[in-house]
């Protein structure tokens, strides 16, 4: 029992660097949506507006609110500070988790493919071989479109960000996710965890 408990903490730890590496990930192609926002951004979505006269609005002023308003606006506050706490820690932990799952599900659809395009005989120590070699290089992957779209953003008419900023957050960004996986690979390969249990 006490060797499963080791082994699930050293999963763990290592599947935690994993979850950075994808988070990352994940900041890269937000990155490279930025970089692109300005293409977007100059699709016409509506007519464009016609001139309209501007309403005046009456100035207002200010009343200080009851001590119910106050509890209730206090209550709401509060609410609002504790769900972003929520947020801020869930939204990472389910990007790591619903990255994972893609990149596995992907590798295990593919598998068959590169079985068969190999000529090769479906047991399961070359599926396993074949699988971990496809999660590894769709984490590649993931690490290398959004820099290369990085670099292709120099192409674009109108940048909303300056060129050489992009490219060095980008290349920054890229660095980072390439650089957490090795350290988990690495890790991995110290704690003596599976190459399939990574993330």
């Amino acid at each position: 029992m006490k060797q499963k408990e080791k082994t699930n903490i050293k999963k763990s730890t290592v599947n935690f660097v994993g979850s950075i590496g994808y988070l990352f990930c994940f900041l890269q192609l937000f990155w490279v949506v930025m970089l692109y926002f300005s293409v977007i951004q100059s699709i016409p979505l509506a007519p464009p507006e016609t001139d309209k006269q501007i309403e005046q609005f009456p100035g207002f002023t200010l009343t200080l609110p009851d001590p119910i308003e106050a509890t209730i606006v206090g209550i709401v506050v509060v609410v609002m500070i504790v769900l972003t706490l929520y947020i801020l820690v869930k939204i990472p932990m389910s990007i790591a988790k619903t990255s994972n799952a893609v990149v596995h599900s992907a590798a295990e659809a593919m598998t068959p493919v590169v079985i068969k395009a190999q000529h090769k005989k479906d047991i399961k120590k070359f599926r396993v071989k074949i699988t971990t070699r496809l999660i590894l290089a769709i984490k590649v992957l993931l690490v290398i479109v959004p820099i290369v779209l990085t670099a292709a953003s120099g192409l674009l008419e109108q940048q909303s960000i300056d060129y050489s900023i992009a490219m060095i957050i980008g290349g920054g960004l890229a660095c980072l996710s390439a650089a957490i996986f090795i350290v988990q690979y690495m890790m991995a390969s110290i704690l003596r965890v599976k190459p399939l249990d990574l993330w």
